[in-house]
């Protein structure tokens, strides 16, 4: 997320705005916390849920890959259509946001039956 630099504005000159300035400044700087926090909160959820489910396996499901939460899937999906359908992108996402990828697992290796 891009952080938001806002000038201190000068408090004489009571007819311009500058009560507006300071709220704007005010509400500008809340809002990117909550949104900071929020998201910490959801990475930390993310991250629990994928440490308790181990690597879990379902017959006829497959394997878990990872957890992503609601706001950041749709948030994607908003952007870019079908994203989530391409093995790339999922890669890139889990690459560039390891908190949500599930824990990792070795892949089981085919081994020849020895002939002996």
């Amino acid at each position: 997320m891009a952080d938001i630099f806002l000038p201190k504005w000068k408090t004489e000159g009571k007819g311009n705005g500058t009560k507006f300035m300071q709220n704007l400044d005010r509400y500008l700087r809340y809002e990117v916390d909550l949104e900071k926090h929020e998201a910490s909160m959801r990475e930390a959820m993310a991250r629990k849920e994928n440490q308790e489910m181990g690597v879990a396996k379902t017959e006829g499901l497959g394997q878990l890959k990872g957890t992503i939460p609601a706001r950041e899937y749709f948030r994607w999906l908003q952007s870019e259509r079908g994203c989530w359908g391409d093995k790339s992108f999922v890669n890139e996402f889990f690459r560039d946001n390891p908190s949500f990828k599930a824990k990792s697992f070795a892949k089981p290796s085919f081994n020849k039956p020895s002939l002996a």
